[in-house]
């Protein structure tokens, strides 16, 4: 099994005052979405983010950093525009970044699809233990009082806003490649192959 066959893109949630969190997920070819490692980061340079993204993906032994999908505010709108942009110095170290969708309701939807139970009993989308932040704070997103579509901006959704970004651009449940045989233990079969990681 090879990384590319498993469709690995990262989702990025920007940070400097408040955390920042990128996550990495897969495609598996069962068509569930796995996460299985995040980076959680404040107070730091667009650069050391890169870089710490980076030695995270050769840790996975992934070939090359997969794209990451962000927030678009952190990318020019139009070619030219003028300024050293947070995604363009991040493309620049060595971490491709490219701008998903903001559309909060069609973004939280996506989320709650992927959570939704497949056919086998097991959701969509299943995470990683070693991604502690996620997990911690997934399930503590309640609904905004003004917008039952939309969650409560004022809590700690910054994994949770990587994991939209994450779907709305690059991964989603069932977008694993249709030649790929289904077969059990593709995540386990990954790990064998690409090592296990290490928590953040």
């Amino acid at each position: 099994m090879r990384a590319r066959d498993l469709h690995v893109r990262l989702g990025l949630d920007w940070g400097n005052s408040k955390p920042g969190c990128v996550l990495w997920g897969c495609a598996l070819p069962d068509g569930k979405v796995h996460i299985f490692d995040e980076y959680k980061f404040q107070r730091m340079t667009a650069k050391d983010v890169a870089d710490a993204v980076k030695a995270k993906c050769k840790e996975w032994r992934l070939s090359k950093v997969p794209t990451g999908y962000c927030d678009p505010s952190l990318l020019p709108a139009k070619r030219g525009e003028p300024g050293e942009w947070i995604g363009l110095t991040l493309i620049r170290h060595g971490f491709p970044v490219e701008r998903a969708s903001n559309d909060r309701m069609n973004g939280w939807q996506r989320v709650h699809e992927a959570l939704a139970m497949s056919p086998d009993g097991v959701p969509w989308l299943t995470i990683d233990p070693r991604c502690t932040y996620l997990i911690r704070t997934l399930p503590a997103m309640v609904q905004a009082d003004d917008n039952a579509e939309d969650v409560d901006t004022t809590g700690d959704d910054h994994a949770a806003d990587a994991l939209r970004y994450l779907l709305m651009g690059g991964l989603r449940p069932g977008s694993a490649r249709k030649s790929t045989p289904t077969r059990p233990g593709s995540w386990g079969a990954f790990k064998r192959q690409y090592g296990t990681g290490r928590a953040a």
